[in-house]
């Protein structure tokens, strides 16, 4: 205080004395460096107080970061340890015991070459090497047993020194097993078709994702409402394929979406009203439409479980791959089928137009057929009346009239066992003998005729009294085939054709006028009236006779 200085200076003078005086200016001095350390010193005592404090703060919030690190190092999947250029175990981050063979701290100290089988060290130290010469992560695949089970990992080596590497272990042990599942589906189902494929195909597809039931199916009508089970997979087993409509349950979203679903949990409550998920007790659902090439749904896949099921990304590519390879595999089949009908309409088609024996010629040899045959019976018929009655009715039901009785006459001929050789207007002609030999081709010819007369009799009842048949009979050699390149006809040619028209056409309405070679053939057999001699153009007169029953 400036008052005791002043006090101590007075009594300086007035004392007149210089030592005092002296120590007085001292005392003075000390008085003022002791305050000035005393500020300095506070001001000290501030900046330390806040580097304390700066001090408590960062450890905290070390404290907190390193309580975070480690929770999450403790709740990562992988194992994390350090190791050095030697492949020495330097120090384990995160004891997951589940990839190790054996407990930490048994480990630490030891090489590689002491844990795993030496191909595997090898392989593990030759990348530890690299990635410490390139300083650079370093990606690298092995197993290793593991109990009575091999575990498959994935290690990533990263430099942390010059002389170690941080390695994290992933296991893909679940992954290897569907790469693998997979690649055997794909291999085990390349050389199968139709439904042996379609039977491994849900099988391999249960074993992958570890569920119940799987099933594939094509729509079973145009509309897409509903679906034919081409194969269902039912507790470790093969069951009853079923078809089934579509309302009311999950598969309907899939095939009328065209997209991929799953049902995680609950599918019974979502869909109340499918009670075959009810008898199967099922909780999961997930269903991929099966897409033809023209962008059409054809079908589809679908799994169910009695348990929830993982909804993600790697059950979605399974289910897209089976999908795809179940797909080309149905259109395949659906085309196969269309063209078998195909083929079956052409080749009903072709024997509608030729016997068997020349249409399965035909296909293998397209140059003229003719062959001999010397012992067949032909007829020829005309419906007498039907010019005037085509005069009276329309030409459509003309045709459906003609139409009408030429069926008659066809199923006559097949029962029979005769060959229709060709339809001329009103003309009918059909032939016994070939081309494959009759044994009774002449009595099979003459039943036939009396047929047609007994078929045209109830055709007069329903169309005209007027309407008769005129028919004619010869037997003998002719030859037959097929000629030109163009509208194939099986056609007859001989003498034996030439007398059997004149026979048809110099009868008279209503009767069979047969030639002598028939009559001497079956005159035991059937009824005959002589008619006499017949003038026949080229071969003058024949004696003929009535076929009569």
């Amino acid at each position: 205080p400036v008052f005791c200085i002043q006090a101590i200076l007075l009594q300086a003078l007035s004392h007149q004395h210089s030592a005092f005086f002296q120590q007085a200016l001292a005392r003075v001095q000390t008085q003022l460096n002791v305050k000035t350390l005393q500020q300095q010193l506070k001001l000290k005592n501030e900046e330390l107080q806040g580097t304390i404090t700066g001090l408590k703060k960062a450890q905290a919030d070390l404290e907190a970061s390193q309580s975070e690190l480690l929770a999450l190092i403790k709740s990562m999947n992988e194992l994390i340890y350090v190791l050095d250029a030697q492949g020495r175990y330097l120090k384990i981050a995160n004891t997951n015991t589940k990839l190790l063979s054996e407990p930490a701290e048994d480990i630490l100290g030891k090489t590689i070459y002491d844990v795993f089988p030496e191909k595997t060290a090898q392989l593990l130290l030759v990348e530890i090497r690299e990635s410490l010469a390139r300083q650079e992560t370093r990606e690298v695949e092995y197993s290793f047993p593991l109990g009575l089970t091999k575990i498959e990992v994935s290690a990533s080596l990263s430099p942390i020194s010059l002389n170690s590497v941080l390695c994290v272990v992933r296991d893909i042990s679940d992954r290897k097993r569907r790469e693998e599942a997979l690649r055997l589906m794909v291999e085990g189902t390349a050389s199968k078709t139709g439904q042996e494929f379609f039977q491994s195909c849900v099988q391999y597809l249960a074993e992958i994702l570890g569920i119940r039931y799987a099933f594939i199916t094509e729509c079973a009508n145009p509309q897409k409402t509903r679906v034919r089970m081409l194969s269902f997979w039912k507790d470790q087993n093969f069951s009853e394929n079923l078809e089934y409509d579509l309302a009311g349950t999950p598969c309907d979203e899939v095939i009328t979406n065209g997209q991929y679903y799953c049902y995680p949990d609950n599918i019974i409550a979502r869909f109340p009203d499918d009670a075959d998920l009810v008898d199967l007790k099922a909780r999961s659902y997930a269903g991929i439409p099966l897409i033809g090439t023209t962008g059409d749904v054809i079908g589809h896949i679908a799994v169910l479980d009695t348990h929830p099921m993982i909804d993600d990304q790697t059950r979605k590519l399974v289910l897209k791959i089976f999908a795809a390879r179940a797909g080309a595999e149905l259109e395949r089949k659906i085309t196969d089928i269309a063209l078998q009908k195909s083929q079956e309409q052409t080749e009903n088609l072709l024997l509608n137009i030729l016997p068997n024996t020349i249409a399965d010629r035909l296909k293998t040899d397209t140059s003229a057929i003719a062959e001999q045959f010397e012992d067949v019976t032909i007829l020829f018929s005309d419906i007498v009346g039907f010019t005037p009655l085509s005069a009276q009715m329309q030409p459509t039901e003309l045709v459906d009239l003609l139409n009408e009785i030429f069926s008659t006459f066809d199923t006559l001929s097949d029962k029979l066992g005769l060959e229709k050789i060709k339809t001329i207007g009103d003309a009918y002609m059909v032939v016994g003998g070939l081309p494959v030999k009759h044994p009774n081709s002449a009595e099979a010819i003459a039943q036939m005729a009396l047929e047609m007369q007994s078929s045209i009799a109830q055709f007069q009842s329903h169309y005209s009294s007027t309407l008769q048949i005129r028919i004619g009979i010869n037997t003998g050699p002719v030859v037959a085939g097929v000629i030109g390149v163009k509208k194939f006809s099986y056609d007859l040619w001989g003498d034996a054709v030439n007398v059997a028209s004149p026979m048809e056409s110099s009868g008279l309405p209503g009767k069979i006028q047969v030639t002598e070679t028939v009559y001497e053939r079956l005159k035991h057999q059937f009824h005959f009236e002589q008619r006499g001699l017949v003038e026949v153009k080229g071969r003058g007169e024949m004696m003929t006779y009535w076929l009569v029953g």
